[in-house]
């Protein structure tokens, strides 16, 4: 077990990516996750755990804290029915405590950011057997993030797919200026 996310790394430089920040009255958050619970989740259960406050710390969290050696009254278990669901930022230390329920602990998570910020290790292709059968619409939700500028697929309302572009003037004035129809 250990903590993660968090303003700063660990050797306390700014963690700009994930950062958390209010400034004249407005809010910045690069990276929102939702967890929405699919299971309850009672005291002691275990599962998502977080330093409440933790984004706006401008100091490292202690390395024993993050293995739960030290300060663990400072790690918050909500209780949660199914259902429920969790805002998070990235930027806020937090965990998944060892589940101590005989049933399975089911959770989905949900991360946003701006279209301009990916945040993941890597995108590869989807193996072939993992999206064989799937509708269109079904295959442009499984889409890497990016932004819609580079002719993303996009799941209408009514469950139709339609690709959002930017204007032909904008690729023409790339393609003559940078040689590329996407900067």
């Amino acid at each position: 077990f250990r903590l993660h996310g968090g303003p700063l790394t660990e050797d306390g430089a700014p963690e700009h990516q994930l950062a958390y920040a209010c400034r004249q009255g407005r809010m910045f958050n690069p990276l929102l996750a939702v967890a929405v619970q699919l299971t309850d989740v009672g005291p002691q259960a275990g599962g998502f755990c977080v330093v409440r406050g933790s984004h706006k710390s401008n100091f490292v969290a202690p390395p024993r804290m993050l293995d739960l050696q030290a300060h663990q009254e400072h790690v918050h278990q909500p209780q949660t029915q199914a259902g429920d669901v969790i805002l998070f930022s990235e930027s806020t230390l937090h965990g998944t405590l060892p589940w101590r329920m005989e049933e399975q602990r089911l959770a989905v998570l949900y991360r946003f950011a701006p279209n301009n910020h990916a945040y993941g290790r890597s995108y590869l292709p989807w193996p072939a057997h993992f999206t064989e059968g799937m509708t269109e619409a079904q295959l442009a939700v499984m889409e890497p993030p990016y932004n819609t500028r580079l002719d993303r697929p996009c799941v209408e309302l009514d469950g139709s797919v339609t690709t959002a572009s930017r204007s032909a003037a904008k690729k023409d004035f790339d393609m003559s200026v940078f040689k590329t129809p996407y900067f």
